[in-house]
């Protein structure tokens, strides 16, 4: 091995160096540069497909107003939720009608845009009514023992 074929393998190893040191910064290789906000994979598709940068969620995130419903967290961005001195910004009224949903864990689930989505997020239910998760529903009497009980 001569002195080249050292000196091109040190290089290479200090690129790999300076790789890792840059994906402790940065959070990793997904492309999120320095988002707070931790994504689901389905998360990452969506927000790509839907052209939403990871500085937008961040952005909504502060400045959403948090609706807690079905197991997660619903944080919609409306007019009145954008600080005075950014809405002039053409980027601040393209993210109005914004909403991220947030697991509990704290992870981005999805992305989407509908400026009337609040008050479709404020009709859902508070929690989900499966057998898994609420008491209730477990005890609930199945619909056609109720209807045998009216009709008798």
């Amino acid at each position: 091995m001569g002195k080249a074929d050292e000196v091109a393998e040190m290089d290479a190893m200090d690129a790999m160096d300076a790789m890792d040191a840059m994906d402790e910064v940065e959070g990793g290789r997904e492309g999120l540069g320095s988002s707070v906000a931790v994504f689901t994979w389905h998360a990452h598709r969506r927000s790509a497909r839907r052209n939403v940068a990871p500085d937008a969620v961040d952005y909504v995130l502060a400045h959403g107003r948090m609706i807690q419903r079905t197991g997660v967290r619903f944080f919609f961005l409306g007019w009145r939720d954008i600080p005075p001195c950014d809405r002039r910004a053409s980027w601040a009224s393209r993210l109005e009608g914004s909403i991220v949903i947030v697991a509990s864990d704290g992870a981005v689930i999805t992305i989407y845009r509908n400026r009337r989505g609040l008050r479709t997020i404020a009709r859902k239910m508070k929690y989900q009514l499966d057998g898994r998760n609420h008491a209730a529903a477990r005890e609930a009497a199945p619909p056609t023992t109720m209807m045998a009980r009216a009709s008798a």
